[in-house]
């Protein structure tokens, strides 16, 4: 059985809530650490808020309007934002001004979600690493890749 759209924009909102935290406590207690090739808590923020923006807010949207179409299943390759870029980007933004951005990008996100209905939840693309995924199955990827980034904050 597959989970239903208000358990999944729940746990959208409870995942960000625990990267927010999960960066917070990092910053405060591992703040004089550096650790090679790992990014700050405000840059992790950031590449979350980029990727809810550029990569998960399009593909569904593409996702919805392909079906409302009856066009051919969008096609996906494997994309993020370019990692060097982004660290550029947020290493120097403040630890408060990244959470901001997050919860407002998770928002956004959630807004493209909240008013589908049930023929858009079953929209289908094909994903290169992924296969023939559903809006509920990208979802899940959502909360993935949130966890994957929220394991190097703790």
């Amino acid at each position: 059985m597959s989970n239903p759209p208000a358990v999944l924009m729940a746990e959208l909102v409870m995942s960000i809530d625990r990267m927010i935290q999960s960066a917070q406590t990092a910053a405060e207690t591992h703040s004089h650490l550096e650790i090679p090739g790992e990014w700050p808590a405000q840059v992790v923020l950031g590449h979350v808020s980029q990727v809810d923006e550029q990569v998960w807010i399009p593909r569904i949207v593409q996702m919805c309007q392909s079906l409302g179409a009856s066009d051919e299943l969008p096609a996906f390759a494997w994309w993020e934002p370019d990692a060097a870029a982004t660290l550029e980007r947020f290493a120097e933004v403040a630890l408060e001004d990244a959470c901001a951005l997050a919860m407002s990008a998770r928002t956004h996100l959630l807004s493209a979600v909240k008013d589908l209905t049930p023929e858009q939840w079953g929209a289908t693309a094909k994903h290169e690493t992924f296969g023939t995924i559903d809006i509920a199955g990208l979802i899940i990827q959502i909360l993935t890749h949130d966890e994957e980034h929220r394991a190097s904050l703790v």
